[in-house]
């Protein structure tokens, strides 16, 4: 099974609350007797100091397997994320060919074979000490974790027998007075140049995408060095990071992964442009960076590097839009882990109304922070027409009755947002499951009621629906995941009114799917290019229509 930074990132969350669930459990099973005189907790202490050597045992053990295997993925994923960047790019510079582009430059078409050897070479000593730095590192973090677990364990042993002796209370009060501030902060075992400490999920998150998206933008820059292009032009979108805006839509001269000269000179045309090694240094690509760079063809390809003062204002109020996204979304995983670890029900009462409160306060960021362009097509998802889409499927009119109602919630909650939904139903005995808690933008992993369905039913019995905020055709990710889960079929409610289903009808092939998605954005979305990509991707054993 392949992975993505994602699926691992969230390998990792797992782990985290895995070691801070069982140091509760511990904490629980191991209450002391209550006497007239109230807790031993002198002799609570020791059995736990005990427990805390059997739990460090245990998590060496158990961890530093499933740790092994989490990272010989991290080869994988770095190394298909370089190979996925050289056949776009490739598939890019062909797509300019047929549109009249030539290149003249001193390289030649394609790279002369004298350089060639030479140039991999040097490449793939890049791109090993790329997964040889990110795996090393993932390794000094997953030793940090567990030497965090036991630390903050050793911590509440001794922090909850002095708030007993002061009279704080029950048992459970002091164990949760104990491990409040570990459970609302994590396992922040990662510190920061800046200071800043961050839990390993969070931490994996930002270095194994920061890792694969090099990995691609090496893959691209090689195959442009094979044709001898050292241009490229940064994607203008709707909300650029703030640090990368100075640089959107600017043409830039490669001399980080295509090759290009220091003086910042096109050999095709002469012409002068910044370097991308010095908009890098400005703060280009900094962690966690959205956006990206496309090769600019002279004579084919445009740039526009101006913004007007109104779309300026509109870039500010979407970065503060998201900041208050993220700080919400922090503090509603704050309160939802004290509320699912605290062992009072009064405390477990108080987080639970907390976490709900935060949540509430994250939906409204979610509708004010609106993204351009994933407003709903409300006159469209409201309409009759919408509704006979739906039962043009070959399901029991209370399965068509199920899909149209949990879709179009569906939609109508994310209107606005780039965040995604997902519902399962199951055809057969007509249960319906939902995770409707995606914290990261345009991705949406299942809910563990959700894995023990999938689980639990027949193959092929699953319809999945999901949102695409930008609309789009399904994603190699959904094509894949749909493989593995087995579904029956998969619908995309896409937010400007149209209804994706897919099915796997063979062996998906990722080369020929990607690349018709290649073709499709080339041309735009039309009635007469969707349909041709229907057609186009059944090489790749995937069905598609558009009801």
């Amino acid at each position: 099974m392949q992975h993505n930074e994602y699926d691992l990132a969230d390998a990792f969350r797992r782990i985290e609350n895995e070691l801070m669930a069982s140091m509760i459990r511990n904490m629980d099973r191991r209450r002391a007797e209550e006497t007239k005189e109230g807790y031993n907790w002198s002799m609570w202490q020791v059995e736990q100091l005990k427990a805390l050597e059997r739990y460090k045992r245990k998590n060496q053990k158990k961890y530093q397997k499933q740790f092994k295997s989490i990272n010989s993925q991290i080869e994988q994923l770095i190394r298909r994320a370089r190979n996925e960047g050289g056949m776009k790019q490739e598939i890019r510079i062909l797509q300019a060919i047929r549109k009249g582009w030539k290149t003249s430059g001193t390289n030649g078409s394609p790279a002369h074979d004298a350089m060639t050897a030479e140039f991999f070479k040097l490449n793939d000593r890049k791109l090993d000490a790329l997964i040889e730095a990110t795996t090393h590192d993932m390794e000094a973090a997953e030793t940090a974790v567990l030497r965090k677990a036991n630390d903050d364990y050793r911590k509440a042993i001794f922090t909850a027998q002095v708030y007993a002796n002061s009279g704080a209370g029950t048992y459970e009060k002091a164990v949760d007075m104990a491990t409040k501030d570990m459970l609302s902060r994590g396992l922040n075992c990662v510190m920061y140049a800046n200071g800043a400490r961050h839990t390993l999920a969070d931490y994996a998150d930002m270095a194994l995408r920061t890792a694969s998206k090099r990995a691609y933008l090496q893959g691209e820059g090689e195959k442009r060095q094979e044709w001898g292009i050292v241009t490229v032009i940064m994607a203008k979108r709707g909300n650029p990071c703030p640090k990368c805006l100075p640089f959107v839509g600017k043409v830039l001269i490669d001399d980080v992964w295509s090759g290009g000269s220091k003086d910042g000179v096109d050999p095709e045309t002469g012409k002068r442009y910044p370097l991308m090694s010095y908009a890098i240094s400005k703060g280009l690509y900094h962690p966690r960076c959205k956006d990206s760079h496309t090769t600019y063809f002279p004579g084919i390809s445009t740039a526009d590097d101006t913004w007007t003062a109104e779309e300026l204002e509109a870039i500010g109020q979407q970065s503060k839009a998201e900041a208050r996204q993220q700080y919400a979304a922090r503090q509603e995983e704050k309160y939802g882990r004290l509320a699912e670890y605290s062992l009072d029900p009064e405390n477990k009462k108080s987080y639970s109304a907390k976490e709900q409160e935060w949540s509430q306060i994250l939906k409204e960021c979610s509708h004010k922070g609106v993204s351009r362009g994933t407003e709903i097509n409300r006159k469209e998802v409201l309409s009759n027409s919408y509704r006979r889409k739906i039962d043009t499927l070959s399901e029991s009119k209370r399965t068509r009755k199920t899909v149209w109602s949990e879709m179009v919630d569906m939609i109508k909650k994310r209107s606005g947002t780039e965040f995604e939904s997902l519902v399962f139903i199951d055809t057969d005995t007509h249960i319906v499951k939902r995770s409707l808690k995606s914290r990261m933008i345009r991705a949406v992993e299942p809910t563990k009621k959700m894995k023990k369905m999938l689980k639990r039913s027949k193959e092929h019995t699953i319809i999945a629906i999901h949102n695409h905020p930008g609309s789009s055709v399904p994603s190699w990710s959904d094509i894949k995941v749909a493989t593995q889960r087995k579904y029956k079929y998969g619908l995309i409610a896409a937010h400007n009114g149209v209804i994706y289903k897919y099915r796997i009808i063979g062996e998906p092939k990722r080369v020929f799917y990607m690349s018709a998605v290649a073709n499709l954005d080339r041309v735009g979305y039309t009635e007469d290019s969707l349909k041709a990509f229907c057609d186009e991707i059944r090489a790749a054993g995937v069905e598609m229509e558009v009801l």
